[in-house]
């Protein structure tokens, strides 16, 4: 997971983190955090966390760095780097004998430890390569939530997902399972974390984030689209958006949240 100026949730994030651990075992858990160019106190409480973490025997590399983004730099190339600086212990433990089967890659969202399980459940029920939440956002007047991630959300069809919780998905052939509130499998998304298959990160040619490739036809796009797409080219194509599983990135989504809980 990445981490930046998150001070406002970060004792939040942190405890729900140390539950799903908790849950899952710490024999069965790597955890790795990679923070850079932090402006409040983000650095000093996740080194605290790394305190914490050591006499549990909870296998972990938590970095946290000054340098911030360079002034001129392509934007998604950097995320991509900075995505891939929390990976970078993959091949590390390879190295050492521990081979994971998954890879559940968080954003600097507020959680609850449940979100996350259901989310694991739901990737083994579902077989799926790729399994995401809904990520909100709080919008208009009155208040109430629409979806975030449209720049990387996309149906089956490759159309655009975009809009109010209400009337979210478009895709006739799994509109229905939204209305009902069950998993469906769309073409991308990200939504503020994924579980993810691990097998593509591993081998030869193994994945990593990336900008879209200089010199081809290949559209500008988000490192997390990109993933989605060699996911499809490797034929890691089952990639399912479960939505009664809702997160956020700020404290105020968390009571719209909460009172939405009962409509999903």
């Amino acid at each position: 997971m990445n981490l930046f100026n998150n001070e406002e949730i970060i004792s939040y994030y942190i405890q729900e983190l140390a539950l799903v651990i908790k849950f899952l075992g710490a024999e069965n858990v790597f955890l790795s955090i990679y923070e850079n160019g932090s402006v409040d106190k983000t650095a000093e409480i996740i080194q605290a966390f790394k305190s914490f973490l050591e006499p549990f025997n909870i296998r972990h590399s938590i970095k946290t760095e000054k340098n911030s983004r360079p002034e001129n730099f392509h934007r998604i190339g950097y995320l991509a780097e900075i995505r891939n600086k929390a990976l970078e212990p993959l091949k590390e433990e390879e190295g050492k004998g521990y081979k994971y089967d998954k890879i559940v890659f968080m954003n600097d969202i507020t959680f609850c430890r449940n979100d996350i399980l259901e989310l694991l459940y739901q990737s083994d029920i579902q077989k799926s390569d790729f399994t995401v939440p809904l990520d909100i956002h709080v919008v208009g007047d009155p208040k109430h939530l629409g979806y975030r991630d449209s720049w990387v959300g996309r149906d089956l069809s490759g159309n655009k997902i975009i809009g109010d919780l209400d009337n979210l998905i478009k895709h006739k052939g799994t509109n229905q399972r939204y209305k009902e509130g069950l998993p469906f499998q769309v073409q991308c998304g990200w939504n503020g974390v994924a579980i993810l298959n691990s097998k593509p990160f591993y081998g030869k040619d193994a994945l990593r984030f990336r900008r879209s490739k200089i010199g081809t036809d290949e559209c500008s796009a988000s490192e997390c689209s990109l993933l989605c797409n060699d996911f499809w080219s490797r034929g890691f194509k089952r990639i399912i958006t479960v939505p009664k599983i809702l997160v956020g990135y700020r404290k105020e989504n968390i009571p719209f949240i909460d009172s939405n809980i009962q409509r999903i």
